[in-house]
């Protein structure tokens, strides 16, 4: 068995043997592979010139369509390695190295419209996220979540009044589009149509009667409508004519709703827990399933997560200097 060996520099980087991995780096970091888990931004950097990137076909579409070019230095995964459904978002993937590696990258914990939950398998070593990853952070279900919001915007076109439904343009708001498009008028923002478009050509069933609406508003008639948007707060120059203009109701939607003060700290007028990540219960869940002999946690609470997996019995040991900011999920 080669020994691996976990270290923080631009990003995560294992050394298994003499192959060095990069795992979702923040700048150039020569290895022999680097591997890109998914096409949001703070895992998306222009690769070392002479690396080897590992990343699905639908991560390459998306990160081209941001500004970040990954197809040239694609390459094969090398024999051992796979690249399984993490469920995250269109084209998620996480690295597993023979039955010795597996890296999550970002992980959901449960189907939601046409996503799948994170596929795993048996290692040795697992490096796994814990955006949600302390007690408080556990998830309705998605048909309790899909029936409340349906209710709120019945009750909201009662009115005569519009809804804006927002998310994270990539991933979030795709379900969203998914969930709530029997509705109608539907409009989706321009900044979530370009992503929809990429969903649609990798075979995902998005309604594309769809009107796209730009960042200026134009055309955009009096409610009662639905439009899937950005995540924003109210004071954001968009969100206040869409609130002064067409009396809007504000709705967001993510894993930090479970917060009771998330949508006030927003100005949203109602908040849903809704998340591309697992929840604490599924994080738990994930790791059993690995059964590692070592873990390593990374991002959100990686030191109450490891505390609570070494009370379960495993070697956890946090990476907390590779971070992102909350905004990013």
């Amino acid at each position: 068995m080669r020994k691996t060996r976990v270290s923080l520099g631009e990003g995560i980087i294992v050394e298994q043997g003499a192959t060095k991995y990069a795992l979702d780096p923040k700048s150039a970091v020569k290895a022999d592979y680097t591997f890109v888990s998914h096409a949001h931004m703070d895992h998306v950097e222009t690769p070392h010139s002479k690396a080897k990137v590992l990343a699905s076909k639908e991560t390459v579409l998306l990160a081209r369509a941001r500004g970040v070019e990954l197809e040239t230095n694609m390459h094969d995964p090398p024999e051992g390695v796979a690249l399984l459904d993490s469920g995250h978002i269109l084209g998620a993937r996480a690295l597993y190295v023979e039955d010795e590696l597996l890296y999550t990258g970002d992980a959901a914990g449960r189907e939601r419209a046409f996503m799948s939950r994170c596929r795993t398998k048996k290692a040795r070593v697992l490096i796994t996220e814990t955006t949600f990853g302390d007690p408080r952070y556990i998830f309705p279900p998605l048909d309790q979540t899909v029936k409340l919001v349906n209710e709120m915007i019945g009750h909201t076109f009662d009115k005569g009044r519009p809804v804006v439904l927002m998310g994270y343009p990539l991933g979030k708001s795709q379900i969203l589009s998914y969930l709530f498009s029997s509705w109608h008028p539907f409009f989706v923002h321009e900044s979530v149509a370009q992503m929809n478009d990429i969903y649609r050509q990798s075979g995902v069933p998005l309604k594309k009667e769809a009107k796209t609406v730009s960042r200026t508003l134009e055309d955009l008639p009096q409610g009662p409508w639905v439009m899937v948007t950005p995540m924003m707060s109210s004071r954001n120059k968009v969100a206040a004519r869409l609130k002064k203009e067409h009396h809007a109701v504000l709705a967001a939607f993510s894993g930090w709703a479970v917060d009771r003060g998330y949508g006030s700290y927003l100005g949203a007028d109602y908040s849903f827990p809704l998340s591309d990540h697992c929840d604490y219960a599924e994080l738990l869940r994930l790791v059993k399933e690995v059964s590692p002999e070592v873990v390593y946690t990374t991002h959100g609470f990686t030191n109450e997560f490891a505390r609570t997996l070494r009370g379960e019995g495993f070697d956890a040991k946090p990476l907390d200097g590779y971070q992102a900011a909350l905004s990013d999920y």
